[in-house]
């Protein structure tokens, strides 16, 4: 995989947000504190410390050169809507900022307003934006399991309506099998989403949702859900490699 990147975050021009890329508008730590029951008779143990995870978290960010944010622009994020797979963001916590490679990176903390997901307790996600001149064609790819149980009560429902056989929008039934994608044209998806990037999709069975447009791509991994050091570091990695692949 590849490795985080070196360096500084790049400063947004005025300390704002550069202006998000055009979306196109083609269709569609385990919580501290309290004490443990004693066992045994004896005594209670020490309480865990409830600010250990935000202290390495910082000190994690400060040491890689990271750039750490707890008030992110959601009108910036809202701004790269219309998404076909991703679902829009009501509201964003955490932020963090970071360059790979030639690209610039944002990894936020979103909440949907989506009443059964929020019921569920899926409503949180993690999502990264990349920003880039080398990616030009515009794409979206969702996979077909993962994201929770609303997630793929949607899906199901939704292909009960779908229109074509799978490998009709790029002619790859293999990959088309295994994950729904959308692209203005088959032409367009295939440069979008070449044959390097669809392999490792398939080889790791990745989960999650995928979108690539002139100047910008942003994913969410299923799997990610957490904004922690642990987590924050796998998504990095992930994210410079399918943005290598995406890239060519």
């Amino acid at each position: 995989m590849a490795q985080n990147p070196p360096g500084p975050p790049g400063a947004p021009p005025g300390g704002g947000y550069p202006p998000p890329p055009p979306a196109g508008g083609y269709p569609p730590a385990p919580a501290g504190g309290g004490y443990p029951a004693a066992s045994g008779g004896g005594y209670p143990q020490q309480a865990q410390d409830p600010y250990a995870a935000e202290r390495a978290l910082n000190e994690w960010a400060q040491a890689k050169s990271y750039a750490l944010g707890n008030t992110p622009d959601l009108a910036w994020y809202q701004g790269w809507a219309p998404f076909v797979y991703l679902p829009r963001l009501a509201r964003v916590g955490r932020e963090l900022r970071v360059e790979i490679g030639d690209a610039r990176a944002f990894i936020v903390e979103g909440y949907e307003a989506d009443a059964v997901k929020q019921a569920a307790g899926e409503d949180r996600c993690l999502c990264s934006f990349v920003m880039s001149q080398r990616l030009a064609a515009r794409a979206a790819v969702r996979s077909k399991t993962g994201g929770g149980v609303v997630n793929e009560i949607k899906s199901g429902f939704g292909s009960l309506f779908s229109s074509g056989s799978a490998g009709g929008v790029l002619g790859d039934p293999t990959f088309e099998g295994r994950f729904d994608v959308s692209t203005p044209t088959r032409e367009e998806g295939n440069r979008a989403l070449p044959l390097p990037l669809r392999q490792h999709l398939l080889q790791y069975n990745w989960r999650g949702i995928l979108e690539t447009r002139p100047g910008g791509m942003l994913a969410q991994m299923y799997d990610a859900t957490s904004f922690n050091v642990q987590t924050l570091e796998w998504t990095l990695s992930t994210l410079g490699y399918l943005y290598q692949l995406a890239a060519g």
